[in-house]
């Protein structure tokens, strides 16, 4: 059986996140192996058939050790495996390939819309998603598009409802939303985490 590695970065808080995630993979046919992504050690590259990393309440500009570490991997894993960044996770991953993220002056917590762009309605992770779906958001973060002299192919999937970006494709193999698709609710955005999983388990 395929086994993926979630990469939890809610330092060790009480979380239902990291449990909808595995009952997902589960629920594909796919073990998991959780992995403490601030205090503790974090999986090899090539070990496993995909890479998560979830949500959380760190900032990811800080010049920590768990993120400096974490976003050098980040590129790493994604030489060879799908990995997948949700939350605090997509903010790391957009920094690794050089997008920009700034602290937001209202917290988000709560549904609200998100909108696919062109290239989001023909990426295998989002083209199930139809404009104005309803996603959670749980964030004080936001990722914006880099300048396009430095996007090296990378593409904009979907933007949030106050502007910023909402979802990314930052390499065939890197991708990530701010929203967390493991959230179940009215609309198809479980379907992002559904995609993603089902890619994870085609890998050799």
């Amino acid at each position: 059986m395929k086994e993926i590695a979630i990469i939890d970065l809610f330092d060790g808080a009480s979380t239902s996140s990291v449990g909808a995630i595995e009952a997902h993979a589960l629920a594909n046919g796919i073990t998991v192996q959780v992995f403490d992504g601030i205090g503790g050690r974090l999986p090899k590259p090539r070990t496993f058939c995909a890479y998560i990393v979830t949500n959380g309440d760190a900032d990811p500009t800080v010049a920590a050790p768990w993120r400096v570490r974490l976003q050098a991997a980040l590129p790493d894993y994604a030489k060879t495996r799908p990995v997948l960044g949700i939350g605090l996770g997509f903010t790391l991953l957009a920094a690794a390939f050089g997008w920009p993220v700034r602290a937001i002056e209202t917290a988000r917590f709560g549904t609200f819309p998100v909108t696919p762009t062109p290239s989001g309605w023909t990426d295998p992770l989002m083209q199930d998603l139809a404009n104005a779906t309803a996603v959670v958001e749980h964030r004080s973060w936001a990722v914006l598009p880099p300048p396009a002299a430095t996007r090296t192919g990378a593409t904009v999937l979907a933007f949030s409802s106050a502007g910023d970006v909402a979802a990314a494709r930052f390499t065939p193999r890197a991708a990530g939303t701010i929203f967390e698709p493991e959230r179940t609710i009215d609309g198809a955005a479980s379907t992002v985490l559904g995609h993603f999983l089902r890619r994870a388990k085609e890998e050799r």
